[in-house]
């Protein structure tokens, strides 16, 4: 994706001319919701794409984020 196309994908029901890719067609809310619900958590997606070589996704948080017994079984 371009970095156009990549603006598009995150703005709800936004959909990027994939029919050389792909023939089924999403709704345009992935992006855009794993998008809030990273930020509301405190989070960042970053998003890195060459067009004709791929896309990746990374979900960024603050290490402080993250609970010492995040581990642990909390339920008894």
């Amino acid at each position: 994706m371009s970095v156009r196309d990549i603006e598009i994908a995150l703005e709800p029901f936004g959909q990027v001319n994939r029919s050389l890719y792909i023939e089924e067609n999403g709704s345009g809310l992935g992006l855009p919701l794993a998008k809030q619900l990273v930020e509301l958590h405190g989070g960042r997606l970053k998003i890195s794409s060459e067009p004709g070589g791929g896309t990746e996704v990374e979900v960024q948080f603050d290490e402080n984020r993250w609970r010492e017994d995040s581990g642990k079984n909390t339920t008894g």
